[in-house]
Order: C-alpha cells, then sequence, then structure tokens
C-alpha cells in the first residue's frame, strides 16, 4: 500500500477507515492495517494513534481522494469544506489568509500554518499548492500543549506527500479559464531494498480573471527515506517554491457597495512588474523503536525565502479619482528548528496512557526594508476608477523601514492520553521561552523582550456508546507577536483560553459520521492595523468568540458519498483602546457559514467508470473592516460541479466548473478600498495519466 496514503489518516488512528475523513468513494481506500516505512503519528497534527471517537476534540480530515475530485489547486479552495474557517485579507494576493473560529493570526505575515507539525508560517510565504499535499488537517480547539504557537480556535497542519514502496508515476495536465495552465507529475517507488524516492513538480501560469494580473508559480518537492530496519525509519523532504504574482489590491467600495465596479478592474500599475517570491524548506525527520510500545521521533527543520518587487496600493477615494501609494519591498528570512519527542505506549495499573514528551526549538531571522510614497493633494498619483488610464510616471518612495527581527525560542512538552474503560482523559502542559530583538536601523534603535508562558490543556471523551461519545476540552494558548509598531516597541504575546464540549457519532456500521460541537474563546493582545500610521499594527485589548459547529460525512453506498460542514460564529471585540470599537464585529468572520459536497462514482476506477461531484457553499455577512466603519460584505453562495470519466484504468477525464451560476461575490477585505472580488464562472479541463 502507498505509504502516503497511510499517513493522511493516521490523523483518525490506525486503522481507521477513509469515510471518517471528507474523502469520497472515487478514488478512495479504505486502510485496515497500516505499515508505514518513514513516519508514524509524528506527521499528524495531534500526535496520537487514536479512535477518532476517543478525541476530545472536533477535527476534520480532509484526504486526497477530495482534493483529487474537486480539482483544486491553491489550499484556499478548501477552506469552505473544513468548516469554521474564514477567509482574511490575503495582503494582495500573497498568501493564503483565514480565520479559524473567529481569530486569523499575524494580520501581516499571515495565519499559522503546520506542515507535518513543523512550524512553517515564519516569513512572507506565497499560497500554498496542493501537489505536495497528502492530507489537510483542521484541528479545532487549542492544541498548543503539543504543537506550540497557534490559535486558540485551533490549529492547521499538511501532511505532505512522502515516498511509498509501489513504484507509480503519475502526470497531470489542465487547461481553463483565464488562459490557466498546470502540469503536475508525481514519481514514486523504491531504489533499493531500504530506501525508496518521490518527487512532486508542478508548473502553473495564468492571466488571471482580473485586468493585467497574471501569476505564475513553480513547485518542486523531492523526498527520500531509508529505513535500514524495522526498527528506524528516515525520512527527508525538500520543498522548493517560486512564485510571480501581481500585487492586487482589489476594487474600491462606492457608496458602501463593494460590488460597484466591475470584479475586472484593475486600479494599480500594470508597469509596476510582479512580486517574487521564493521559498525553500527541507525537513528531515526519524523514527526509532526503542521496545515495545516506547520510541524515539525527532526532526530539523531549515526554511528560507524572500518577497520583492514593487506595487500600486489603493489608498482614498476622493469623487472619482483613487489616490494611491507606492510600495517597494524587500523582505528575506531564515528559519531553523528542531523537535525531538519520546512516546510511549503502555497499559499500567489497568490504565491505556499515550504518553509524550518533547522538547523543541527554533531560531529565526527577518530583514525588512520598505520605501513607501504616501498620496496627497499636491501629488495625489490618482486613478479614475470608472476609466483608468495607466502608465503614470512613479513617485519617490521614501524610507519607511529597516528592520531585522530576531527571534529564538525553546519549549518543552508533556501530553498523555490515559483510556480507562469508556473514559479517555487528555492532559498536556508546555512551557515556552521566548527571546525578541528588533534592530530599527533607520532609527538606531534596538527593542528586546524575553517572555515566556505556560499552556496547560485538560479534556475528557466518555464513550456513551458504540456510536456515541461525548467530550469537553480546556485549554489555553500563546502566540508572540511578530513586528514592532510605529515606534519600533515590541508587542506583548497574544494569550488565549478556549473552551469546548461536543459529540460524535458513527452509525450505520460505521458509514455515517460526525461531530457536534459549542465553543467559547476569549483571546488578549490581538494586533490591528493602526489607524494613525499606515503600514503598522497595534495591540488592542481583548476579543471572544463563541458559537456552534457540526459536519458529517455519510458514505451512503459504495458509489455515492456526502460530506456537509456548518458553522455558527460570533466573534467581536470585547475590551480595545480605541474609542467605540468595543462590541465590534472582527472583519471577515461571517456568523453563518457551511458547504455541502456530494459524489458519486458508477464504477470507481474501471474502464468506463463516470464520476460525478457536485457542491454548495455559503458565506453570510460579514464585517468588512476592524474599524467599526459599518461597511459590510454581503452574503453570498457558490456551486461547483465536477464531472470524471474512466477512459482507461491509467487514464481519467476531468471537468471542473467553479462558481457554476457566475455569482457576483466579495470574497474578503482589509477596508472599503482593499476589497478581494470573488472569481466568476471557471472552467477547467483536466487529464490524468498513470503509468
Amino acid at each position: 500500500m502507498v505509504f502516503a496514503a497511510g499517513c493522511s489518516l493516521l490523523a483518525l488512528g490506525g486503522g481507521a477507515r477513509a469515510a471518517e475523513t471528507a474523502g469520497t468513494p472515487e478514488g478512495t481506500t479504505v486502510v485496515e492495517d497500516v505499515k508505514v516505512t518513514a513516519r508514524r503519528a509524528s506527521a499528524s497534527i495531534n500526535g496520537l494513534d487514536v479512535d477518532p471517537r476517543t478525541l476530545p476534540q472536533n477535527v476534520r480530515v480532509l484526504d486526497r481522494a477530495l482534493i483529487e475530485t474537486i480539482g483544486v489547486a491553491n489550499l484556499s479552495d478548501l477552506f469552505d469544506l473544513a468548516g469554521g474557517m474564514a477567509r482574511q485579507n490575503s495582503f494582495g494576493g500573497a498568501w493564503d489568509a483565514y480565520a479559524i473560529r473567529g481569530f486569523s493570526g499575524d494580520i501581516n505575515q499571515g495565519p499559522d500554518l503546520l506542515v507535518n507539525r513543523f512550524v512553517s508560517n515564519r516569513g512572507f510565504n506565497p499560497r500554498r499548492d496542493v501537489a505536495t499535499v497528502e492530507a489537510f488537517q483542521v484541528l479545532k480547539g487549542p492544541a498548543s500543549a503539543l504543537s506550540g504557537k497557534g490559535e486558540p480556535g485551533g490549529s492547521i497542519n499538511i501532511v505532505t506527500k512522502a515516498p511509498g514502496r509501489d513504484p507509480v508515476a503519475i502526470v497531470e495536465a489542465s487547461y481553463g479559464s483565464f488562459d490557466t495552465w498546470r502540469g503536475v507529475a508525481d514519481l514514486n517507488g523504491p531504489l533499493t531494498s531500504t530506501t525508496a524516492a518521490r518527487l512532486v513538480a508542478a508548473y502553473q501560469e495564468t492571466d488571471g480573471f482580473r485586468d493585467h494580473v497574471g501569476s505564475d508559480r513553480l513547485v518542486l518537492a523531492p523526498s527520500f527515506t531509508w529505513a535500514p530496519t524495522d526498527r528506524l525509519r528516515v525520512l527527508y523532504q525538500l520543498e522548493a517554491n517560486k512564485v510571480h504574482f501581481v500585487h492586487d489590491r482589489g476594487v474600491v467600495a462606492i457608496g458602501g457597495n463593494g460590488k460597484a465596479l466591475p470584479r475586472t478592474r484593475f486600479l494599480g500599475e500594470p508597469n509596476d512588474g510582479k512580486i517574487r517570491q521564493e521559498t525553500l524548506q527541507h525537513q528531515a525527520s526519524f523514527f526509532l523503536d526503542l521496545a515495545e510500545g516506547i520510541s524515539l521521533e525527532g526532526g530539523v527543520q531549515y526554511r528560507d525565502g524572500l518577497f520583492k518587487g514593487q506595487s500600486t496600493h489603493n489608498g482614498s477615494l476622493v469623487g472619482a479619482l483613487l489616490r494611491r501609494q507606492l510600495r517597494i519591498h524587500s523582505y528575506s528570512w531564515e528559519d531553523a528548528s528542531g523537535r525531538l519527542e519520546l512516546a510511549v505506549k503502555r497499559t499500567l495499573a489497568g490504565v491505556d496512557h499515550q504518553l509524550r514528551i518533547g522538547v523543541d526549538a527554533f531560531d529565526y531571522n527577518q530583514t525588512r526594508v520598505f520605501y513607501r510614497f504616501s498620496p496627497s493633494a499636491a501629488v495625489p498619483y490618482a486613478i479614475d476608477v470608472y476609466n483608468p488610464v495607466y502608465g503614470q510616471a512613479k513617485p519617490t518612495a521614501t524610507l519607511n523601514q529597516n528592520i531585522l527581527e530576531e527571534l529564538n525560542g525553546k519549549s518543552l512538552y508533556v501530553q498523555d492520553l490515559a483510556t480507562i474503560g469508556r473514559l479517555t482523559v487528555m492532559l498536556g502542559v508546555r512551557h515556552d521561552w521566548f527571546e525578541q530583538n528588533n534592530t530599527n536601523y533607520r532609527t538606531s534603535r534596538l527593542d528586546q523582550q524575553k517572555p515566556s508562558r505556560t499552556s496547560p490543556r485538560a479534556a475528557v471523551t466518555w464513550m456513551a456508546s458504540d456510536t456515541v461519545s461525548l467530550y469537553a476540552s480546556w485549554g489555553q494558548s500563546f502566540r508572540y507577536n511578530q513586528g514592532v509598531d510605529a515606534v519600533s516597541r515590541a508587542f506583548a504575546p497574544e494569550l488565549g483560553e478556549a473552551y469546548e464540549a461536543g459529540l460524535k457519532v458513527r452509525l450505520l456500521d460505521d458509514a455515517l459520521t460526525g461531530t457536534a460541537s459549542v465553543f467559547r474563546i476569549e483571546k488578549e493582545n490581538t494586533l490591528v492595523n493602526d489607524p494613525a500610521n499606515s503600514g503598522f499594527s497595534i495591540a488592542v485589548g481583548e476579543a471572544r468568540s463563541e458559537g456552534a459547529e457540526a459536519n458529517a460525512t455519510w458514505a451512503v453506498s459504495d458509489k455515492l458519498s456526502i460530506t456537509a460542514v456548518y458553522a455558527y460564529t460570533d466573534a467581536k471585540v470585547t475590551r480595545d483602546t480605541r474609542p467605540g470599537l468595543t462590541g465590534s464585529s472582527l472583519s471577515n468572520v461571517p456568523k453563518h457559514s457551511g458547504a455541502v459536497y456530494a459524489s458519486w462514482a458508477s464504477n470507481r476506477t474501471q474502464p468506463g467508470s463516470i464520476g460525478i461531484g457536485g457542491g454548495l457553499s455559503f458565506v453570510g455577512e460579514r464585517a468588512g473592516d476592524d474599524v467599526n466603519s459599518g461597511f459590510k460584505l454581503p452574503r453570498y453562495a457558490t456551486a461547483r460541479v465536477n464531472l470524471g470519466v474512466q477512459v482507461t484504468p491509467s487514464v481519467r477525464a476531468a471537468l471542473d466548473v467553479e462558481n457554476l451560476f457566475d455569482t457576483a461575490y466579495l470574497e474578503s477585505s482589509y477596508s472599503n478600498v482593499w476589497i478581494t472580488p470573488g472569481a466568476p464562472r471557471t472552467v477547467t479541463g483536466r487529464l490524468k495519466v498513470v503509468f
């Protein structure tokens, strides 16, 4: 069995059935006994080998089968089906931005993200391509006792493809709307009796649906595994990304209407060129059996990257003229981290324990050099939003920031999952020590801080029956804030506390699985845009998010599967340093959101088999900024359809239609002059060949 397919399911426990993820019958594998060659639960976000019914949290796993069925290329296209995730300001298309249960992470560098349980969001990273993704794991609620820095609303982990024992070569090509070309190659197989290798490569180029907003990206991801004995497994993975994109701040609202302008209208300058993003990521991990039920796991990661280029940004609207900023970015970073864990799975005095004791550390530095021109009545650098004329002379941008940020941290953590009969108790605690140095070369100022924090976690699950379990969870989180304010002072860390209770069901011989939960989260020291100093942030008081979520997956038959999610999220500011904002909603977070997707396959992978899939996504009304201006993004619903034909045992053709009814909608915003419109109807044809 292909190793990577097993890893994608380990988040739900060894021997878990694929129906417990959000996958579909078409191409789904039922896993009864998974023996992997390079990693076990260490790649999973919860670090456990456990029956999902006894895990005291709401977990949503979107597996490779679903990713391939709906034909997505970007990680953000999966957010709707994850449940409780809301799209946020993407910094002009620079990265995948989201809030989970109302909270969105760093507003200037994107959300927290783990890759094989390594922190992988430090720096200005590009949008995530799904070519290397085996599973997308969303763990709701606090997980910082084990995984460290993160949001109290939940943590996101990507399990990436790794080498397997079965030789296979897969090539996929697609072409779609807006002159979008894409090619993916996935080559995998053994080299010797103890080694295997895999290479994943993807290239995509598109003009985009917005005028003058094209992009291209290249992903190369070789990996290598070595298993000299049954007791030792070593895995090395590299991923290189190179992206060119137009920094696009979207459209502006006219009289409060964000859809007044055509969704294709570009208000920047085409001759700015494209922003260049590059990242290089190395991961090396090992798994060593020390004795029956005792293992040592660990790994190291090194990442570096850059973000460089110039762009024209929407400023303020005066009549029909939009005054604009000119920005020039030159950012670079390096990030090294490591982790070592002792895992013990034993029975003591009639109680089954899964104990993990670990240490981790990281060292990170980032250089930010930023030039900016701010418009004025004398030099507006303006464009007519109704009749744009491009090619204006560039104004002079002056130095705004020249900062070296140095971060390093170390942590000690312990987690135990104890099971006795129908009762499971999870206890965890983590202590973090951080050191942050910010050197401002423009002002010759050095600011330092050394915060530390203990983050406890406790949860319990009771198996009321073989089909129903009840759980409750509590935990605290600790998250350092990167960057400095307008006077170069470092920010105090964000602190969070979360409560959750829910139930899980497995009915109809495990064909129907689902989770329903309620939660309440409180958080302080969140960062928002500084209204008095553009380009900088300030820490405000406290915010609270509370709500309810439900998800279910039903394998109606071996041909038909349905998955659905719903979330109610009430996220608002409860205390703020800015007058008049207490009680206001957090930006881009709808109270109501949900999605449903169904897939039917006539005969799986047999020649002539036909696959049909379709779904709906709904996003409710949201606040369009974080200053309580009254600007709102209206609710919307979109539909998708997927058709597939198994031409031969090794050739499959597919047709994907996103936004089937061509709904005009607003995806997210930062303010009423930075609005990201949603894409119109998009049609893509795909051809996949397996050798």
